[in-house]
Formats: structure tokens, sequence, C-alpha cells
């Protein structure tokens, strides 16, 4: 008798328990959003895919201008295609971390050791010195252009993104932060380099 009273006791708790969940309200599981990404013309930076002698994302304008792949690559794409809400666009400083990446994975097997004749500590670091030796215009202008010049989408963050790592003298050690989504893993620290890349 005395153990079913303790059981009877333990209901009332249950109860409570279970009718605050229901004001707290339960975490659903959602799938993670689906994001406009780089058009595979803008990622093959090795390519000319439209004839003009521009190769990729590194040298093409048009690439700059639209790099999703809702767009049409290293051709120019019409405003009427581009995309006008960017809850469905990767962030263009998450989508060019992303390159970069790539870029060190496929030409540096993935080391920033004596990558591209340079030896940087860290991922930012790289990013920065690729911004403004690799490509044809750094990622700042890109993003101001994009931005605040054609508008095409809102400012997500990307523009204080990249003026806070790549605005100083010597880019700050450490990995590269997300806006949103990167699909890419950061690079791991080269123990051996420095932040001048020697």
């Amino acid at each position: 008798m005395k153990g079913e009273n303790n059981r009877n006791m333990y209901i009332p708790i249950i109860l409570f328990v279970l009718i605050a969940s229901a004001f707290v309200g339960i975490e659903s599981i959602t799938p993670p959003s689906s994001y406009q990404t780089i058009n595979s013309e803008c990622e093959k930076y090795f390519a000319d895919e439209d004839g003009d002698g521009d190769q990729g994302f590194i040298e093409d304008s048009s690439c700059w201008d639209y790099p999703y792949n809702d767009g049409l690559g290293e051709t120019d794409t019409p405003v009427s295609l581009m995309g006008t809400s960017s809850d469905e666009y990767q962030p263009y400083f998450d989508l060019t971390v992303d390159f970069v990446r790539n870029f060190i994975n496929l030409e540096c097997a993935g080391s920033l050791n004596n990558c591209q004749g340079t030896n940087f500590q860290w991922e930012s670091q790289f990013y920065c010195f690729f911004s403004n030796q690799f490509m044809y215009k750094d990622f700042g202008n890109i993003f101001q252009k994009f931005y605040v010049i054609a508008q095409i989408l809102p400012d997500d963050g990307s523009i204080n993104y990249y003026t806070n790592i790549c605005g100083n003298l010597t880019p700050p050690s450490g990995l590269l932060p997300t806006i949103e989504y990167q699909a890419s893993s950061p690079i791991t620290e080269n123990v051996g380099g420095g932040s001048s890349g020697k």
C-alpha cells in the first residue's frame, strides 16, 4: 500500500512536466536549409567555359557579378534570373571561403605548408593573400559591387566579415568564421607557418 502511494505521488509531477513542455515547445527537427551555392562554371577556376579568355571565379567578371548556381556562370546573368531573397543564397563571404578552401584542397593537397609558394600558419591569412594576389579583383571590391553598387541581394554581413579579416596589415590568426553556411571543412593550422606566409 505504501509503494502504491509513492507511485501515485509521481503522477502529478509527470503531468506537470508534460504540460510545461507543451507551453515551452518541443524542438522540431527540420532539415538544413538548401542554399544556392557557387555555379559549377565559376567553381572551375582552371577552365574558360564561355570562350572570353577569363577562367572561372578568379578571372571572370560574370562570376563575380552573380556567382550562384541558379545563374548562367561565366555568361552574364540577366537581372530577371537573379534572386531577390538572401535567405535562399549562401552568404557571398561563405561562398568565397568554400572557394578558397577548395583551391587549397585541389592545388595544395589540403595543406597550407608550401601552398603556392607560401607558408601561412592559418587559413584566414591565406584567404586574404588569395584575395589580393590570385583574384583579378579582390573579394572586398567584388562584395562592394554586388551589395552596394548593383544591390543584387541585401548585404548579409559579407562586407564586414571581409573588412574585419583582411582590412588589417596583418590578417588575424585563426580559422575563418562562418556567417551561415559553409560546405567545406576548415584547413588545419600549419604549425610551421607564419603570418607573412614565409
